[in-house]
């Protein structure tokens, strides 16, 4: 039964985008909120930073660190800007590698994703889980796996490397 269940998780999920997922990336409803980062590398030690978040579909978004030392990346549909106490970086958006990946799913184009990863998603109880492991080679020579767990408003992204290094990031949408 598990193993029927498991294969019935992959066939629905390689094909579509489950609905609440789809709902949140296709929103063009502004969303702000705060996060947490943590890296944690396989000898234990963390490194935590924090920040806040908006994101207006189709204007421009925004990702600042505040703590332990500002940092903010900003991007429009044309340009993005990276700043630091050192330096500041402004370049055309198309400059960024793999911008079009990012500009399918932008646009409710989920086949990047699918060609890219395997995934398994569910939900019970008003909460949705995913993993995702890379199927491309050079991808999996650097990523183990991304997992995702949440609700709606508040969720956690934790991807894993192959040296057991993790990168979590924990966020809270600002509700209205």
């Amino acid at each position: 039964m598990l193993v029927w269940n498991a294969c019935l998780l992959i066939a629905s999920f390689a094909t579509e985008v489950p609905p609440l997922i789809a709902e949140k990336l296709a929103s063009t409803n502004e969303t702000a909120g705060v996060f947490t980062q943590t890296k944690t590398m396989p000898d234990g030690r963390r490194f935590v930073s924090g920040g806040t978040f908006r994101i207006r579909p189709g204007r421009d978004f925004e990702w600042s660190v505040h703590e332990p030392f500002e940092t903010s990346f900003f991007a429009t549909p044309e340009r993005y800007i990276y700043t630091n106490e050192d330096e500041r970086v402004e370049r055309k958006l198309e400059d960024l590698p793999h911008l079009a990946r990012f500009d399918a799913l932008a646009k409710g184009d989920f086949s990047p994703f699918f060609e890219t990863f395997d995934a398994l998603y569910k939900e019970e109880g008003g909460k949705f889980y995913m993993r995702a492991k890379p199927k491309r080679r050079e991808l999996k020579s650097f990523l183990k796996q991304v997992d995702a767990e949440g609700e709606r408003e508040a969720w956690t992204l934790i991807a894993t490397f192959p040296d057991g290094t993790t990168f979590k990031i924990d966020v809270k949408e600002n509700r209205e």
